[in-house]
């Protein structure tokens, strides 16, 4: 081991990338009490080349003991260092390395160039902080190590290559101490030729190698990872920055809170979905500020007896108030935390009790962090200030945090060119980070699919390295996995992006635009809502006969603009116990903003939102009555920044309640009427584009004899069409094979035949409309008309009166500025005449 002196000058430097550019900040005293920072932010250009080192007489022996780092000519001169001086690399996780300084004009100011080698064991990575400090080290004190374990990696080893063994790796590695020397510590590792080795001292610190070290090998390990650290959380920018300020501040630098005044904060609670990366970032964060940590998983801590889970939580404090700096992390904390008042027994009110009181105790360098999904079930004692200080929602990743995560998540990927992150990103709206994960690993089994083929898997040595080279995740891969995950947020309820289009739907070309103008432009020209001030509609109300393509309708707009798709049957949101229909209505709303771009479509919505009042004094009217209320409300508090829209179908326009209708609910009423001509030949075409046609028919002629069917009716028509010909076909089939059997034609004869039915002809067509059925009747339609007309009436109405209001304000202005020119002539006269008075 060795002791350095006090540090004479140090620099702070910021990873660019790989192999790697940092940039120096010298070390000065931060004012927290304003001023200018001495502190820059400089970018650093990248360089992935190891600088050429300028020896000049004095250091040449020693120069090849040490890792080359380049600083520049300028930079070098203000902390005092020349080329072939010795600095010590502070990097993350209090790791460090020492390096060799070789100055370059090339490089830019305030930079260093590290080899790859030492960034990574290090820790060191884009943009990542550490520390440049020139020291000497005292002669009396520096020693070499007595032992050092070496463990080849895994990875390096060619299993072709049988020279590979204990003896040969003892000599490869005496012979590298015997020619170079330099200083490591546990768990560096260090390529020498093809294979690379994982370095074991007895002791934490720097270790002196040297010929003098007696070397042991250990059995082959795989390489080390990089633990958790920020640069492994995606799409949790704002998280990040203010966990840092919040837990990592407070932990190293305590010193901040005291100067100021004030104590530092003691906790803070990450709430979220499940799988966004609360216990991800909590991880990242003990392992960034190097402090120990205490994991209390929620269940660990119960136990049967009396009294003993408190001793637990007291146990779990104690040992962090003895380890500090230390971080005590609470997952699942509303599993042991929950309101007192909705706790099953005395043993979880004693442990909310003794948390509350535990956390008013902390003393000293500890801080708190829960993590929980269920926020609202957390007892509210804790949190208030001087528990848990702040909370942070983990909220769901948009566009480009989604692109990030891909980014993270496919970093050690074999990706084929084709494959756009920008576009899967785009398609992945609601996914949290274990959803893109899932992704990856559904993309990866289906390459792997198309890969194997027939493979034998009880073969010896079933994979061979050209199946391995050809293992490359193409686009399809990807896009299968996209298929087949969903957002994790939103499985409970049935979500999807439907495969509808509107070639599907027949007719209808108006009610089309329309609905493009209120759902798609919103959600894929939200910068031109923004720009002219305009707030999008919130949701639209389709009502019209049964079978008529409202709920189609609302799945082609789903699928046109790629936005998440919900559909809720009235009856499921209604719940037996007192505030469950509510609460399953918040707990829909709450899914939905979370997915958002969203579509929330309301099936049958008569049957849950009827007029509040209407049914009388039974218990059923007061539910029927909350939930609607609670509808309302969660209309009302979409908030601007998320893409929710509702759309709602029924065929009982004319119970459904006022308030519900009103500007700025589902105030876009639209009329699904019976298709006509050209609409029932549209239905047509669509119905039957994937069936074989007698070309004598046409779909004019269809629509010809189908007046006052609704679109479901020509659906069915065209169903039963399809199985006549079906029936038909099955029919000749065995005709033909009895006259196979009975030996009046070969087996030849009968596959040579042409197809008795290639087509579905007029006569099934006819056998068809013989047994269809008007599901609607004109009486229906009337009913829908009149209610059409009774809307548009109230429109005229209402604009109207508005004119004729503006017309009598108008009125009145005009009367005020009349009357107000009349007196003003009155004072001018009355003036004149005073005038003329006193001139007399």
């Amino acid at each position: 081991m060795i002791s350095f002196r006090h540090f004479l000058k140090a620099a702070q430097i910021r990873v660019a990338r790989n192999d790697i550019l940092l940039q120096a900040i010298p070390a000065v005293p931060i004012s927290i009490r304003g001023g200018s920072s001495p502190i820059s932010d400089l970018e650093i250009p990248y360089n992935s080349q190891l600088l050429t080192v300028t020896t000049n007489g004095k250091n040449e022996a020693s120069l090849k003991k040490y890792v080359t780092v380049g600083i520049s000519e300028k930079k070098g001169k203000e902390l005092g260092l020349q080329t072939g001086d010795l600095v010590t690399i502070l990097g993350r996780r209090r790791k460090s390395s020492i390096g060799v300084i070789t100055l370059s004009s090339s490089l830019p100011t305030s930079s260093v160039s590290l080899p790859q080698s030492m960034s990574e064991n290090l820790a060191l990575r884009s943009k990542d902080q550490c520390k440049v400090i020139p020291f000497t080290a005292d002669e009396d004190e520096e020693e070499e190590d007595e032992t050092v374990e070496v463990c080849v990696t895994l990875e390096s080893i060619d299993e072709e290559d049988e020279e590979i063994d204990e003896e040969y790796v003892l000599a490869e590695f005496a012979k590298f101490v015997k020619e170079e020397t330099g200083y490591f510590s546990s768990g560096d590792i260090l390529k020498i030729g093809k294979l690379e080795y994982v370095l074991q001292f007895p002791s934490p610190g720097l270790h002196k190698l040297s010929a003098s070290t007696e070397i042991t090998v250990g059995d082959p390990v795989p390489k080390p990872e990089l633990a958790v650290g920020y640069e492994s959380i995606g799409g949790c920018g704002k998280a990040v920055k203010l966990m840092r300020e919040l837990v990592e501040l407070p932990l190293r630098f305590p010193s901040l809170w005291s100067t100021c005044g004030v104590p530092t904060p003691k906790g803070v609670l990450l709430h979220g979905p499940p799988g966004c990366g609360k216990t991800l970032l909590a991880n990242a964060l003990v392992e960034e500020t190097g402090a120990h940590v205490v994991v209390i998983n929620g269940p660990e801590i119960m136990s049967r007896k009396g009294g003993e889970s408190e001793q637990n939580l007291r146990q779990a404090f104690e040992e962090a108030e003895k380890n500090q700096p230390s971080i005590i992390f609470m997952d699942e904390l509303d599993s042991i935390a929950p309101k007192r008042e909705s706790a099953s027994g005395e043993t979880e009110k004693r442990i909310v009790s003794q948390l509350l009181t535990l956390m008013d105790s902390l003393k000293g360098n500890v801080m708190v962090i829960g993590a929980t999904n269920r926020p609202n079930v957390i007892e509210s004692a804790l949190r208030r200030p001087g528990r848990f200080d702040r909370e942070l929602d983990i909220g769901i990743p948009d566009e480009d945090g989604r692109f990030e995560i891909l980014r993270i998540k496919t970093k050690n990927m074999k990706l084929s060119n084709e494959v756009d992150l920008a576009q899967v990103a785009r398609d992945t709206h609601g996914y949290v980070g274990a959803d893109i994960s899932q992704l990856t690993l559904e993309a990866a089994l289906q390459c792997i699919r198309k890969n194997i083929g027939d493979l034998d898997v009880e073969k010896e040595d079933p994979i061979g390295q050209e199946i391995l080279k050809e293992l490359e995740v193409d686009m399809d891969c990807v896009m299968h996995g996209l298929e087949n995950t969903n957002p994790s947020t939103l499985r409970e309820n049935k979500i999807e992006i439907p495969d509808t289009k509107w070639s599907d739907i027949g007719g209808l070309e108006d009610t089309k635009m329309e609905l493009q103008e209120m759902v798609r432009y919103p959600i894929e020209h939200r910068g031109l809502f923004e720009k002219f001030g305009m707030q999008a509609s919130r949701g639209v109300l389709f009502y019209g006969p049964p079978g008529c393509g409202k709920t189609l309708m609302a799945k082609a707009i789903a699928n046109e603009c790629g936005a998440n798709f919900i559909s809720v049957k009235g009856p499921e949101l209604l719940n037996m116990w007192f505030g469950g229909s509510e609460a399953n209505v918040r707990e829909l709303f709450d899914k939905a903003r979370a997915a958002s771009p969203c579509i929330l479509f309301f099936d049958e919505m008569d049957s849950i939102a009827r007029a509040r009042g209407a049914g009388g004094a039974g218990g059923s009217s007061d539910t029927s009555d909350r939930v609607i209320n609670q509808i309302l409300s969660e209309i009302d508090g979409i908030g601007g920044g998320k893409t929710l829209f509702i759309i709602g179908a029924t065929n009982r326009p004319d119970i459904l309640d006022p308030g519900l209708m009103r500007p700025g609910r589902l105030d876009q009423l639209i009329y699904i009427p019976l298709p006509d001509h050209a609409s029932r030949e549209a239905i047509f075409k669509a119905a039957l584009r994937k069936s074989p046609i007698c070309p004598t028919l046409t779909f004019t002629k269809l629509a010809d004899v189908t007046e006052g069917f609704s679109g479901a009716d020509i659906a069915e028509i065209c169903q039963r069409s399809a199985k006549n010909a079906i029936k038909d076909s099955i029919t000749e089939g065995i005709e033909v094979s009895k006259r196979v059997a009975a030996g009046e034609i070969s087996q030849a004869e009968a596959d040579a035949m042409p197809d008795p039915v290639p087509f579905i002809t007029k006569t099934h067509f006819e056998d068809a409309m013989g047994k269809a059925r008007r599901s609607v009747t004109p009486e229906v339609v009337k009913q829908y008309t009149d209610f059409a007309a009774k809307i548009k009436q109230q429109w005229n109405t209402d604009k109207k009166e508005g004119e004729e209001e503006k017309g009598e304000e108008e009125n009145q202005e005009q009367e005020a500025e009349y009357d107000i020119d009349k007196a003003a002539a009155a004072f001018r006269a009355e003036d004149e005449a005073m005038g003329m008075a006193a001139s007399e």
